[in-house]
């Protein structure tokens, strides 16, 4: 984010968040109403596609609580690390035990879920996460989780009023729609904007930086499994 994008946001009343957001524009909306996610809402997406999705998922939701991890000890305050806390309780135990059942339905072979050949875009995305978390500051760990869980938030927003059948596209929906992810998603802007605030601007631009970056990877991620 520049200086100007900067001042043109705080004149308007935008937060920094919201502003990363609207920046990315096109890639965004592509991120949010993917055919992917339609098709998942839609319960047509096949079994082989949704398989494999889940597998390069999963393969970095390690580095997402390692990255997290790092954001718990730089937060500023125990407040901030109880939100990132329980947010890791969620990552950790119901989002792994619906991991699990679905490898199982889906008939996932124990290598794929343990070891699984990486592509280049799930590599690409552990390395932003393993970035930030190593080298990132508070702000831009952040700046690193919020477009991921904003995104998941928005495209299963669109698709809560639909019934796709199968559990492992429903609860997949489910767990990126109910209050209590709403509610982190929300206090995840509100924590980002607050950490801009008090950021220098070299700080802002590299936390806006992350964001673009990481929407463009969603991106990137969805187009695996549903090309455009």
């Amino acid at each position: 984010m520049t200086e100007a994008m900067r001042s043109d946001s705080e004149t308007s009343g935008e937060g920094f968040a919201e502003a990363c957001r609207r920046e990315t524009g096109a890639a965004w909306d592509r991120a949010c109403g993917h055919p992917f996610t339609l098709a998942l809402g839609d319960g047509t997406l096949p079994q082989s596609a949704m398989a494999d999705y889940l597998v390069q998922d999963y393969a970095f939701v390690g580095t997402l609580v390692s990255m997290v991890g790092f954001a718990v000890g730089r937060a500023p305050d125990i407040g901030a690390q109880a939100r990132l806390s329980t947010f890791l309780a969620a990552v950790t135990s119901e989002e792994n035990t619906y991991f699990q059942r679905s490898f199982e339905a889906l008939q996932v072979p124990e290598g794929d879920r343990t070891a699984p050949a990486l592509r280049a875009v799930t590599r690409d995305l552990i390395a932003a996460m393993e970035d930030a978390g190593a080298r990132g500051s508070y702000g831009e760990i952040l700046a690193t989780l919020l477009p991921a869980e904003w995104i998941y938030l928005s495209w299963a927003e669109a698709q809560a009023a639909k019934a796709p059948g199968a559990f492992y596209f429903q609860e997949w929906i489910d767990l990126h729609v109910n209050a209590d992810f709403r509610a982190f998603v929300l206090w995840l802007k509100v924590e980002t904007d607050r950490a801009a605030a008090v950021a220098s601007a070299a700080e802002r631009q590299a936390m806006a930086e992350r964001f673009a970056r990481m929407v463009r990877l969603e991106v990137d991620f969805f187009d695996m499994f549903h090309p455009r």
